[in-house]
């Protein structure tokens, strides 16, 4: 892809992601297959703990540092290779999540400002009185619901458009064998609009259908997704019929939404890298 400064071709990248998925799916099933069952052994051993959830996120690095290894190359790379490009994307992932967690608590800073503005009388009466305090939050949130769905809407904005200038500090990570994060935000300058919308065609139609397949897989086990109460009670009470349903979870989330991401971020790349993205800047 050949793509001057404001002209990245939305269609045309959402299209080659779908064609990746496509041409490599016996590679990307492998891939996913292997993940999913690491995700779900290190539920079994390790439970919904600190260590597991870390471990979940290094997996899914490794995903898609396998991923853009394959639509860079043509080939998944040795386990190895992948362990490694898998820590790259793995620490450049967390850098950026570091930031995206700073904006995210400005975000919900206003908004709680904006929420209990009309109460400030009876916040500065309740003082140090966390209870008083929770009753008077979860008032404003119930007396503005459309106030709080505004205010999550601008956030999921605001996330989608940031994330979008680091949307290739993974392939780079990759590709360059070094951690690259704030390069990407240079490389993405003028197109975070249009890398934003091909996002959302490609990944907005995958999420849905990633969804509909996981709950197609829990009600084939009898489980309820959509039942939060019922969902978190089961992890506890039947940890390997979780597990089930968790390794079912995992294989799908990988095939049809994270390959297709990676392939979207790879094309991208390729077109909005320099010349030699290997060679540091002067």
């Amino acid at each position: 892809m050949a793509a001057p400064a404001g002209k990245v071709p939305i269609f045309e990248s959402a299209g080659h992601a779908v064609r990746f998925l496509r041409e490599h799916w016996r590679a990307i099933a492998l891939i996913a297959a292997v993940c999913a069952l690491a995700q779900t052994a290190a539920f079994v051993v390790l439970g919904m703990t600190l260590p597991f959830l870390l471990l979940v996120f290094f997996i899914s690095a490794c995903a898609h540092a396998a991923f853009i290894g394959r639509a860079l190359g043509g080939e998944s790379g040795k386990p190895a290779a992948i362990l490694r490009d898998g820590a790259r994307v793995f620490t450049a992932m967390a850098a950026v999540g570091f930031f995206i967690t700073i904006v995210a608590f400005m975000v919900f800073y206003i908004t709680m400002a904006v929420l209990i503005a009309p109460y400030d009388a009876q916040v500065k009466a309740a003082g140090q009185d966390q209870a008083a305090l929770g009753r008077i939050f979860s008032e404003a949130v119930q007396a503005q619901p459309a106030t709080l769905s505004w205010m999550l809407l601008l956030g999921g904005v605001l996330l989608l458009l940031l994330t979008s200038r680091f949307y290739l500090a993974a392939p780079a990570s990759v590709d360059c064998k070094r951690i690259v994060v704030f390069d990407s935000w240079r490389w993405t300058k003028g197109n975070m609009l249009r890398i934003a919308a091909a996002r959302l065609v490609v990944l907005g139609p995958a999420y849905a259908l990633v969804f509909a397949l996981q709950t197609l897989a829990s009600a084939g086990i009898g489980i309820a997704v959509t039942d939060p109460v019922q969902f978190g009670a089961l992890i506890a009470a039947e940890p390997l019929r979780f597990a089930a349903f968790y390794l079912m979870a995992g294989f799908i989330q990988f095939v049809f939404y994270a390959a297709l991401e990676a392939g979207l971020a790879t094309y991208l790349y390729r077109g909005l890298r320099p010349t030699d993205p290997r060679r540091p800047p002067a």
